[in-house]
């Protein structure tokens, strides 16, 4: 053995006092602790018991890949700078917070570790090395230490080297609370560790004599022997005494386990240094390898302070992270203590690779590492820094999904920029998914950008354009403040409509600002028996029907409500006398041709949409609802006088092919058969025009879809498997009964609309009073 190259122990006080050059940590405590309820961890001198928390429900399923949290578990991490809410104002959040978690609750709160148990992922059947001065048995370890523990060290006596072959015992004071802070038992007694589920390898690396011990001897083949046994975890609370010098066998030692997949997770030291102690360990070739972890203590007002003993990130930032520097743990003899330095920082960080690997199983402690610094919680000067590295880490963050991506089996694409729209066509109401789309989205796989399978419920990324409340909310504002204009002549007509809405920027003082802006404008010329058209309808348009209440018979309209500006031409054409229209029509989401002819009363046309379906954007990402539609439509409509009044009636029939691509989740889709009827009748009363009608909106009759979306996972082969799920897009026919009246005269015009369905369930009613000046 060198031992000119012999390393010791990061905290700072032990029972030798040869260590005590270490730094300043603190250190063990023999009074057991009470759960503090204050941001310093600091236990009163006689504590009182912990107190014991009601019972609560279990937690509920796996959280869903958008919220990243399922019922009854805990709340979301806090940003940076927040105080952790005192124990004992805490009201219990899950059966899991019980006095066991709050014995150490500070700690385990700055991480939300809370999180972690709440949904099972508490390190289970995880191997994790402790590669220290050995583990001792303790009650919160009993059954913990896997056979596969080994002793490397040895005692000296008489200056003879002799074997000891023993992977733990009395004089273990530092690999014991290591382990505990790990992998505690919550067996309703004491601490328990922050992934108790996890299973302990002593790596024993200390050489013993009467009165001193040295640390990290055969530390070299210890590392091998983890990455020989599948150990994809080692946690390291060791350091060299001389910053400036590194052993090569360690260095080729961490190479070899990063090539298996391990990692070391280690501390940082306790001399206050700029750098770790270890710094000098990092390489190419040990990089994936090696997690360094500095120590923090919650601090007052900013929420986080690096320990003043804890040795900072320095050149090695982007490899180092930092935990905790103190928690409550279990001694050697058995009994609770505090434990503080980056030794104890260490273990939370090794804790957390153990929940991120009884998760995914798949992973290697390589990949655990990176996850664990791709969700760090940025503290400190922004982004990676010298002081904290990538910053606090973050039970929640490291268990949710980073850049997670849809799938179909062929392409893939962000979660985050998916989206699907749905025309009210396909609800009736507006205000619903279809059911057999929820259930076709309830349950779906997704991979996030580390590999890991996430399964939860997208139907929430299913929406429907502006809400009919909204709508009439604008329509009442644009009425409010509205104003219109025409002019006729025999060879042109023109009309225009603008209206003033109330911006969203703060009032100026008292006054309420407005925002002038145009929400309908027409021009027609007409050339020899050929009319040109162009107009622009707002969203906001007021003028065009009864205040919106009033079915439009217009078939281009009912299928594309929203076109922003169109231009066409129209003319009639042969004997008999056919009319003949061809509009084209923009709108922010995409484009809509039109072609229709027709004579009398009957009318065929088709639409081509780009970017929207029935008028309405179809989403974005793999969610989008196909990129677009194609449209024949046939429509018949007819009108006669009887008892003074005028009835109007039309009726249209459409088929529809959406237009697929490769990355979308709908792979399938057949033709969707659409439908709409009204009967209007108008009469002069009241000394102005009322109208009576009743109505169906476009709405899809028939027709299936088939989303194909990630199912499984095969953890052998890392690859999603996939399901077909077929979907009904079928909408409900709800007719509504509408009711109108308008009256002009010179100095005012007085116009009221109003609608319901035909159960009286839904029903509303707007008017408006302009005068002319």
């Amino acid at each position: 053995m060198n031992r000119k190259k012999v390393v010791r122990l990061t905290l700072g006080t032990t029972a030798f006092a040869t260590l005590a050059g270490c730094g300043g940590g603190g250190g063990v405590e023999s009074t057991p602790p009470a759960p503090v309820a204050a941001p310093q961890p600091v236990p009163p001198t006689n504590p009182a018991p912990a107190p014991t928390p009601a019972p609560v429900p279990a937690p509920g399923p796996t959280p869903s890949p958008l919220t990243g949290c399922a019922p009854n578990c805990s709340p979301a991490a806090p940003p940076a700078g927040f105080v952790v809410t005192p124990s004992s104002l805490q009201p219990q959040r899950s059966v899991h917070d019980d006095a066991e978690y709050r014995a150490n609750y500070i700690a385990a709160e700055y991480i939300s570790a809370l999180y972690a148990l709440d949904n099972g992922w508490d390190g289970r059947s995880v191997l994790l090395g402790v590669l220290d001065d050995g583990v001792r048995e303790t009650p919160e370890l009993t059954g913990k230490i896997s056979s596969l523990s080994r002793d490397f060290g040895f005692v000296i006596k008489g200056g003879v080297d002799l074997r000891r072959n023993s992977v733990g015992d009395i004089t273990s004071t530092h690999g014991t609370p290591v382990a505990t802070i790990i992998a505690g038992k919550n067996d309703g007694i004491g601490v328990q560790g922050l992934a108790p589920g996890a299973t302990i390898v002593s790596l024993r690396v200390d050489a013993r004599r009467e009165d001193d011990e040295m640390l990290g001897v055969n530390e070299a083949a210890a590392l091998r022997y983890a990455a020989d046994n599948g150990i994809r975890v080692v946690n390291k609370s060791l350091g060299y005494t001389e910053t400036d010098v590194s052993d090569r066998s360690v260095r080729d030692a961490i190479a070899y386990l990063a090539r298996s997949g391990g990692i070391v997770i280690n501390s940082a030291g306790n001399n206050a240094a700029d750098n770790p102690s270890n710094y000098l360990d990092l390489t190419e070739a040990t990089r994936d390898g090696l997690l360094f972890v500095g120590a923090i203590s919650p601090g007052r007002g900013t929420g986080y302070e690096i320990a003043s003993y804890s040795n900072r990130c320095g050149v090695v930032m982007d490899r180092c992270v930092v935990a905790i520097g103190t928690n409550v743990t279990h001694d050697v003899n058995g009994d609770r203590v505090q434990f503080s330095g980056t030794s104890s920082a260490a273990p939370q960080v090794s804790a957390l690779a153990a929940m991120i690997l009884s998760k995914w199983p798949q992973l290697s402690g390589v990949d655990a590492g990176n996850v664990i610094l791709a969700t760090a919680r940025d503290i400190g000067d922004a982004g990676v820094d010298t002081i904290f590295g990538h910053g606090l880490i973050d039970a929640r963050s490291a268990l949710s999904p980073v850049r997670p991506a849809l799938s179909n089996g062929r392409m893939t694409s962000s979660v985050a920029s998916s989206l699907m729209v749905l025309g009210n066509a396909f609800a009736g109401t507006g205000k619903s998914v279809p059911a057999s789309m929820a259930e076709a989205l309830g349950n779906v796989v997704v991979l996030d950008a580390f590999g890991r399978d996430f399964a939860g419920d997208l139907s929430g990324m299913v929406v429907h354009p502006l809400s009919d409340e909204r709508m009439l909310q604008r329509r009442v504002e644009a009425q409010a403040n509205a104003g219109f204009t025409s002019f006729v002549t025999p060879a042109a007509s023109g009309t225009l409509g603008w209206s003033a809405f109330e911006t969203e920027h703060a009032a100026i003082g008292a006054n309420r600002v407005f925002e002038t802006k145009l929400t309908s404008a027409a021009l027609a010329l007409r050339v020899q028996g050929v009319t040109m058209k162009a107009s622009f309808n707002g969203s906001d348009d007021v003028m065009s029907d009864i205040i919106g209440m009033a079915p439009t018979s217009d078939v281009m309209f009912a299928y594309s409500p929203r076109v922003q500006t169109s231009v066409g031409v129209a003319g009639l054409i042969g004997e008999p006398r056919i009319g003949l229209s061809l509009y084209e029509g923009r709108q922010a989401s995409g484009a809509i041709a039109h072609v229709s002819a027709g004579a009398g009363t009957f009318k065929l046309g088709i639409l081509d949409e780009t970017g929207a379906v029935f008028g309405t954007p179809v989403g974005a990402g793999a969610m989008r609802f196909g990129d677009g539609a194609r449209t024949l439509f046939a429509e018949v409509a007819t009108g006669f006088g009887a008892h003074g009044w005028q009835v109007d009636a039309y009726a249209s029939v459409g088929s529809t092919r959406l237009k697929l691509a490769d990355d979308l989740l709908l792979t399938k889709a057949q033709t969707l058969m659409t439908g709409r009827f009204g009967v209007v009748a108008t009469q002069q009363m009241i000394g102005g025009r009322v109208s009576v009608g009743l109505a169906q909106p476009l709405v899809v009759l028939s027709g299936t879809g088939t989303l194909t979306v990630g199912s499984d996972y095969d953890s052998v082969s890392r690859r999603l498997l996939f399901d077909e799920r077929t979907v009904h897009f079928g909408g409900q026919i709800q007719p509504r009964i509408t009711f109108g009246f308008e009256k002009n005269g010179l100095a005012s015009a007085l116009r009221v609309g109003a609608a319901t369905d035909a159960r009286a369930r839904d029903m509303r009613a707007i008017g408006s009073w302009t005068m002319r000046f």
